[in-house]
């Protein structure tokens, strides 16, 4: 008896961890289908995201001066020109990495359409797209334009938020060619 009662209590808590995990992302997925700033406030660590972007563009920028022959030449004005850059850059993350930004990007996406409408249905497949990467923390995988991008999910308490967003290292460079 006491051993059913503890298999069902760890099925019960098992069961309430893996579902606040499909849960907060279902909530993302409705924040973007719908256009919900206050649901983007409440399930993306927003500070988090934009340092972990400013970081992303920050090394992206050292690697490619550093790989830069003419960077060579110029000398002191190449580093000034790679702060100004790396500033400029950063100022366009803190203004534009928000719930406000991400409204006016899906808004323009040419992508939008292709978003799935959230129903109960998304809600239980998203089990199949959780990828737990440790007891607090677990990922799903974007796909875009043939590319799987990692958005990353911490707990807090029985939340999860998107804490980090994973950039493939060619995507700089295909940002810069555009």
């Amino acid at each position: 008896m006491k051993k059913a009662l503890f298999l069902l209590l760890t099925v019960f808590l098992a069961s309430i961890y893996v579902f606040s995990a499909v849960y907060s992302l279902h909530q993302v997925h409705k924040s973007i289908y719908y256009d919900n700033k206050q649901l983007s406030k409440d399930y993306v660590e927003w500070e988090e995201v934009r340092t972990n972007i400013k970081d992303y563009i920050n090394v992206s920028v050292v690697d490619k001066i550093s790989r830069d022959k003419d960077f060579e030449k110029s000398g002191k004005i190449g580093f000034i020109v790679a702060g100004l850059t790396s500033k400029f850059a950063e100022h366009a993350v803190d203004q534009y990495i928000n719930p406000e930004g991400l409204s006016f990007l899906i808004k323009n996406s040419s992508q939008r359409s292709k978003i799935p409408e959230p129903t109960f249905g998304t809600l239980i497949a998203g089990v199949s797209l959780l990828k737990f990467d440790s007891f607090n923390s677990f990922h799903v995988n974007l796909e875009s334009d043939g590319e799987k991008i990692p958005i990353h999910f911490r707990r807090f308490g029985v939340k999860w938020k998107i804490d980090q967003i994973e950039f493939s290292d060619n995507l700089m460079s295909k940002l810069i060619e555009n």
